[in-house]
């Protein structure tokens, strides 16, 4: 089957690898600063010159790290295919807002595979409604072999769309985005609307858990299950704000890789209880310098972003080089072999391995780990 993955681990055969690197950052509206709370809001990047933060620098070294990373995927003989570039980054705009396009990078985000289904999640943010758009040509060659290929509902994204009931109150921002958003009726309201990324969810075969934090990401749960029918079990949890591919990432039936600090040690209670039972192994945050520390740039992503692996089968990842030794040692015992390409800027641009890529084939058959 041209399409065919039902899991994160099974041995890939064939793999989008995401491209088109933005020189700035796209516009920062109300969607770009509430889906990157966490890690802007209070900040300087937040109220001054944000732009200012990516460089040709940046855009340079993250290039060069995809391409390592799409060379050493063809090395372990997978077809990769890449995402269309943009010429440039064009103005959108609909008719309740305005933004800027932002290129296939983090192909993962926008989608999820279901069995031989291409499934192209609602955007979350307005920056990134058309993003997609830079696959289609590989999506339309799919489908043209074979493969299914659905959209969920294109939300209107107004202001009053977004749930923000998930936002932290401790620190203000939910008050900070309740003053920014407009507050003013509008004739198109219809409350908050269908919101969800591929990355918020993790498959496991008949089985799909997909984070559900806000009343955007619960009707997107809703929705998924009946796009997937009876055959399939979606699982809604709440553990982080959105993506999970950077909380919890399971390397196959019975194990997964969970970062040890945060919020997430705290993520396993939270899990379906025939989870709560697997072998989780807690990776330590790595350790900076105290150069380090003062000299790194402004993240958009959480450090957790940095174990963001991807499976290429149920005994070999790719990981940052930072994290080969540690992951190398604490998965010895699972007969897993690790091998690292960096990805420098991960936290800028907001994805790592795991992000970069778009598995659309594995060597699997749909099974049930659950029974």
């Amino acid at each position: 089957m041209i399409v065919n993955s039902h899991n994160g681990w099974d041995p890939l055969e064939e793999v989008i690898v995401g491209d088109g690197f933005p020189t700035t950052l796209p516009t920062l509206d109300f969607s770009f600063r509430l889906f990157f709370h966490d890690n802007i809001y209070g900040k300087e990047f937040h109220h001054g010159d944000a732009h200012r933060y990516i460089t040709k620098r940046h855009v340079v070294e993250h290039q060069e790290d995809v391409e390592k990373l799409a060379e050493l995927l063809k090395s372990l003989d997978i077809i990769v295919r890449r995402s269309k570039r943009p010429t440039h980054i064009h103005k959108t705009k609909t008719p309740w807002w305005d933004s800027t396009i932002y290129p296939a990078l983090n192909v993962r985000d926008q989608c999820l595979i279901v069995g031989d289904t291409i499934i192209e999640t609602p955007p979350t943010c307005r920056w990134r409604y058309y993003e997609n758009d830079f696959i289609k040509h590989l999506f339309l060659e799919y489908f043209k072999k074979g493969a299914k290929w659905i959209q969920a509902p294109k939300p209107l994204m107004l202001d009053s769309s977004f749930d923000l009931s998930y936002v932290n109150e401790e620190t203000g921002a939910k008050e900070y985005y309740n003053v920014i958003k407009d507050d003013k009726p509008h004739y198109m309201d219809m409350g908050h609307e269908i919101m969800f990324d591929g990355a918020n969810c993790i498959r496991l075969g008949k089985h799909i858990i997909i984070n559900a934090s806000n009343e955007n990401q619960r009707l997107g749960a809703k929705w998924l299950q009946q796009a997937v029918g009876s055959d399939y079990v979606v699982w809604p949890v709440e553990i982080c704000d959105n993506h999970l591919d950077s909380t919890l990432l399971p390397l196959r039936p019975g194990l997964a890789l969970v970062p040890q600090y945060g919020a997430n040690i705290h993520a396993i209670p939270k899990l379906p209880k025939q989870m709560q039972n697997w072998d989780f192994v807690f990776i330590p945050e790595r350790k900076q310098t105290r150069a380090q520390r003062e000299h790194q740039d402004i993240k958009l992503a959480s450090p957790r972003i940095e174990l963001n692996v991807l499976s290429v089968s149920p005994n070999l990842i790719i990981c940052h080089p930072e994290y080969e030794q540690i992951l190398s040692q604490q998965l010895k015992k699972y007969n897993i072999d690790v091998i690292s390409t960096p990805m420098r800027h991960c936290e800028v641009f907001g994805g790592a391995h795991h992000c970069s890529t778009l598995d659309i084939r594995r060597k699997s058959t749909l099974e049930n780990y659950f029974d």
